[in-house]
């Protein structure tokens, strides 16, 4: 935004304009050219608008807690038909993922190149996919184990009422 002032003496007009920065909001394109008014400035406005540095680091840290989830998860190994998420290795190649995503997003608001803004925006998507994938899976993980627990419930509390007639 430029500002202007104009002062006023009886025989000089002083005008002093202010003008900002023109690498503040200049962005290189791919060709490595700076632009201030480039369609590329345009385009990635919106990007920079939604903080990406800041997403970058909940996908940093939701990439790390989901590794040492998997890293329980191996370690506790329990009935073998509820661990499609060990089986699958949803919580590694995800935390890659999900660790990926956010250092792009990071180096995209910190280093303004487009090449980095679309590559960024890119492996979000993929982020998003896998979110999708580790979601359904564990979803399902946890449908079986109900199920097996309420059969285990079921033939446990059988169990108890043919020993109650017995008796």
């Amino acid at each position: 935004m430029e500002s202007s002032k104009l002062i006023s003496t009886e025989k000089v007009t002083v005008v002093i304009q202010r003008n900002p920065q023109v690498t503040q909001n200049a962005v290189i394109s791919d060709d490595g050219q700076e632009g201030s008014g480039s369609h590329h400035d345009m385009s990635l406005r919106g990007f920079f608008k939604v903080q990406p540095k800041a997403l970058g680091t909940v996908h940093i840290l939701t990439g790390l807690v989901l590794f040492l989830f998997g890293i329980l998860r191996t370690t506790i190994y329990g009935h073998p038909g509820t661990n499609l998420s060990v089986i699958s290795g949803i919580t590694y190649w995800g935390s890659l993922v999900y660790i990926s995503a956010g250092s792009l997003s990071v180096a995209a608001q910190n280093k303004l190149n487009a090449c980095v803004a679309k590559a960024s925006l890119t492996v979000n998507v993929i982020s998003t996919m896998t979110a999708a994938v580790a979601v359904t899976l564990m979803s399902m993980e946890l449908l079986l184990i109900s199920v097996i627990i309420s059969i285990c419930i079921s033939e446990c509390a059988w169990k108890a009422s043919c020993n109650r007639l017995n008796k």
